[in-house]
C-alpha cells in the first residue's frame, strides 16, 4: 500500500522550527518529516476487525498543526510515529474478519477514528469508557495498541491518507442512501462541531458568535441550522469569501476581522447593543455582547476576542485544538462569570429524546436534508501524490479561497 507518513525526527524538527517560517517547505517538502511511500499492508488486529479502502480523506487543521509542529507537547505521550495521517475518512469495506459483524463488503462508511479502551483490550475500562463516553478515554497511551488517541496519529493502524486501512466494525457508520461522498467525508468534522453546539442549550432570542473561517467554524453554522436553531448567528472571519459562504450556511450576519481592536469592539457593540469602555492602557473593554461564542481557531487572538465579546454570564466554547496561548488576559472570565467549555471530538448525545452517537446524528440530519448542504465546504480535491499542493491550499487560504481540502484515493495515488 501507499501512505502519506509523518515520521517525527528531532533534527528535522529543530531545523523546521528554526527557519521553517522563512522556508515553509521544510515542514512538508523533501527531507521533511512528511513523505509518501510504499508500506506493508496492515494486518487485521483481530478476527472481528475489517479491512477498508479509503475513498476520500480530509486534510484537517490538526494534521496541519502536526506537520508544522504547532501542537502542544502535552499531546506527545498520546501519539506514536511514524504514522499514516488522516482521521476524516469515507471508506469502502473490502474484507471482513471471520467474526466481524455489523457491516458488509462494499458498504461506504464514515470512520470514527477514536481508539478507546475497548479497542485496546483494556479491562476494566477507564471511568469515561465505562460510562459510554469514549471521547474522554484516559487510556489512549496504553493497552495492546501503541499510543494514539485517533487513527492518523498512531503507528499500528494506518489513517485515511493511504490506500488501505483496518478498523473495528463499531468504528464504522454506514452512509445512508442519498448522502453523497462529499458530505460523507465531512461526517467527522461535522460531528466535531455538532458535539460542540449540543453542549450549549440555545434560545431563539440568543445572539451567537462563531469565530473562524475554516471547516470547523462553517460546520458550527451548519450544525446550528441543521438542528433547527433560530438564534441570531454572526461569523467573524478574515476573508471576504468566507463571509459569503457564511451566509449560504445560514449565518444572519458576517464581518471581517479588523486590525484595530477599538474599531472591532465598536463593531461588536453596534451589532449586539454592547457598550465599549476604553481603559488607560490596553485594548477596549465591553459590557454586553453575545450570549454564546464558539471559538473555532484556538489562537491567542481568537480566544481573547471570544472572552471579550461574550456578555456576562455567557458561555465560550473552545472547539478543537487551542494550545499554548501567550498573553491572553483571562480577567473577563471571572469578572463576567463566564462559563468556559472545551469541546474536542464526539460521543454519546441526547438528541430529540434518544441517546445516539454524534456520527449517527450527523448522518440522520444529512439523510433528512435538515439544514444547508455542507458539501459546499469541499473546495479542493487532490490525488495523494499532490499532497504538497493540498497543504499549500490550506496554508494560503486567501490565495486559494479554500475551506476543506480532500484527498481522492480513488484515483492513482
Amino acid at each position: 500500500m501507499k501512505g502519506l507518513v509523518f515520521d517525527l525526527s528531532i533534527p528535522r524538527y529543530v531545523l523546521a522550527k528554526g527557519v521553517g517560517g522563512m522556508y515553509p517547505k521544510l515542514h512538508y517538502g523533501r527531507g521533511s518529516c512528511l513523505s509518501l511511500r510504499e508500506l506493508a499492508s496492515p494486518t487485521l488486529p483481530g478476527p472481528d476487525w475489517v479491512r477498508l479502502r479509503p475513498l476520500l480523506t480530509g486534510l484537517c487543521g490538526s494534521d496541519m498543526g502536526t506537520i508544522f509542529f504547532k501542537m502542544s507537547p502535552q499531546m506527545e505521550p498520546f501519539n506514536s510515529f511514524p504514522a499514516v495521517l488522516g482521521h476524516e475518512v469515507l471508506a469502502e469495506v473490502t474484507e471482513l474478519g471471520p467474526q466481524a459483524r455489523g457491516v458488509e463488503v462494499g458498504q461506504k462508511v464514515a470512520v470514527n477514528p477514536l481508539l478507546p479502551c475497548r479497542l485496546r483490550g483494556i479491562q476494566p475500562p477507564c471511568k469515561a469508557c465505562a460510562a459510554g463516553q469514549e471521547n474522554g478515554c484516559e487510556h489512549t497511551a496504553e493497552g495492546c495498541l501503541a499510543p494514539g488517541h485517533l487513527l492518523g496519529y498512531q503507528k499500528d493502524l494506518p489513517g485515511g491518507m493511504g490506500t488501505e486501512m483496518v478498523a473495528h466494525p463499531t468504528q464504522l457508520h454506514p452512509l445512508p442512501e442519498g448522502v453523497g461522498d462529499k458530505a460523507g467525508v465531512l461526517v467527522e468534522p461535522l460531528a466535531v462541531s455538532l458535539h460542540a453546539v449540543l453542549k450549549v442549550p440555545l434560545r431563539d432570542e440568543d445572539k451567537v458568535l462563531v469565530i473562524g473561517g475554516g471547516p470547523v467554524a462553517f460546520a458550527c453554522l451548519w450544525a446550528l441550522r441543521a438542528l433547527g436553531s433560530r438564534c441570531h448567528v454572526t461569523l467573524l472571519a478574515a476573508e471576504e469569501y468566507q463571509l459569503r459562504l457564511a451566509k449560504q450556511l445560514g449565518a444572519d450576519e458576517a464581518f471581517r476581522v479588523m486590525r484595530d481592536d477599538t474599531a472591532e469592539a465598536e463593531e461588536v457593540a453596534r451589532r449586539t447593543g454592547a457598550k465599549v469602555y476604553r481603559p488607560i492602557l490596553g485594548p477596549p473593554a465591553l459590557t454586553g455582547g453575545y450570549e454564546v461564542t464558539f471559538d473555532c481557531i484556538g489562537s491567542a487572538v481568537s480566544v481573547q476576542d471570544a472572552l471579550r465579546y461574550t456578555r456576562s454570564l455567557g458561555k465560550v466554547v473552545l472547539v478543537g485544538a487551542a494550545g499554548i496561548l501567550e498573553r491572553v488576559d483571562w480577567t473577563t472570565v471571572w469578572r463576567n462569570e463566564l462559563t468556559l467549555l472545551g469541546s474536542y471530538v464526539y460521543g454519546p448525545e441526547s438528541f430529540r429524546g434518544v441517546r445516539q452517537h454524534t456520527f449517527d446524528v450527523v448522518l440522520e440530519l444529512l439523510a433528512r436534508r435538515d439544514g444547508p448542504d455542507p458539501s459546499m465546504l469541499v473546495t479542493h480535491t487532490f490525488p495523494l501524490a499532490r499532497y504538497q499542493e493540498a497543504i499549500e491550499a490550506n496554508l494560503f487560504r486567501a490565495r486559494h479561497q479554500s475551506v476543506k481540502t480532500v484527498f481522492d484515493l480513488t484515483v492513482n495515488p
